[in-house]
């Protein structure tokens, strides 16, 4: 049987610096794997904006729409008051005849000051 004959200084070093190469292996393999990971995160999160924005954009447009056909109806309403408002307002015949009346002695007292003056 022979002994294990131990291990010289340079043997050590080598040892030493194949498990250094292994290491830096492993962890360039799991920065690469976590590289991975985290364009996928960012890919997803993408993603899950462009829904989020297409939703808000429909639900921004469904808002438009029932805000124009409120302000529509209220624009209907307000020309149906203002329309009830004018039929309301329009003087009697009695008083159209008053007005004449008064227009015309107006228009008769400025001329006769004028051809007076």
């Amino acid at each position: 049987m022979s002994t294990p004959r131990p291990a010289s200084p340079a043997d050590e070093a080598e040892e030493a610096v194949a498990r250094v190469l292994e290491a830096e292996r492993s962890a360039r393999k799991e920065v690469a794997r976590c590289e991975r990971q985290a364009a996928q995160f960012v890919a997803e999160a993408r993603q899950r904006v462009a829904e989020l924005h297409q939703r808000t954009g429909a639900r921004i447009e469904r808002l438009r729409e029932r805000m124009a056909l409120t302000a529509e109806r209220r624009l209907n309403e307000l020309r149906a008051e203002q329309e009830e408002l004018a039929l309301d307002s329009r003087p009697d015949a009695a008083t159209l005849e008053r007005l004449d009346a008064a227009i015309a002695l107006l228009a008769a007292e400025i001329a006769g000051e004028s051809t007076q003056g």
